[in-house]
């Protein structure tokens, strides 16, 4: 429990370290990538709980990664402003793929609440899927600035 605390102190400090530095080289693409690596930190944050049967965890990191994927994500506006030019058409795909998140994150909540008292076994296997289509959503919006160095 200890080493997972701390893991999780280091990752965030050493995130937002990165995202402060990148933030004052003033490219949009380096900003870009760092709100995508800390997206994708926080995901194995979520797959690490799943894994490890540490439900608080998972309800910790989905809450987290939620909140950053909608700010991050599900703004079309901000999210334009980032992408190259060729590419700025495509904002609208990443707000979609906030909403996937969104909906997605709601299924993991509701099978840690056991909101529709389904048993453990369905709980798991739906928080999984949803973790799944989560991941796709990721690939979804990343597949569109692949190509941005």
């Amino acid at each position: 429990m200890i080493k997972k605390i701390l893991s999780t102190s280091l990752l965030i400090v050493a995130t937002t370290t990165f995202i402060s530095n990148t933030s004052l080289i003033g490219a949009d693409n380096n900003a870009l990538k760092a709100d995508m690596q800390m997206l994708n930190a926080q995901l194995r944050e979520i797959q690490q709980g799943f894994i490890s049967s540490d439900k608080d965890g998972v309800e910790a990191s989905i809450k987290t990664f939620s909140k950053h994927v909608q700010e991050l994500l599900g703004n079309e506006k901000r999210i334009a402003e980032m992408l190259p030019k060729d590419k700025k058409t495509k904002s609208s795909e990443a707000v979609m793929s906030a909403k996937i998140i969104a909906h997605n994150v709601q299924i993991i909540q509701d099978a840690i609440n056991n909101k529709f008292n389904q048993s453990e076994r369905t709980r798991r296997e739906e928080s999984q899927r949803a973790y799944t289509y989560i991941e796709h959503a990721c690939f979804r919006c990343h597949n569109i600035v692949r190509d941005v160095k």
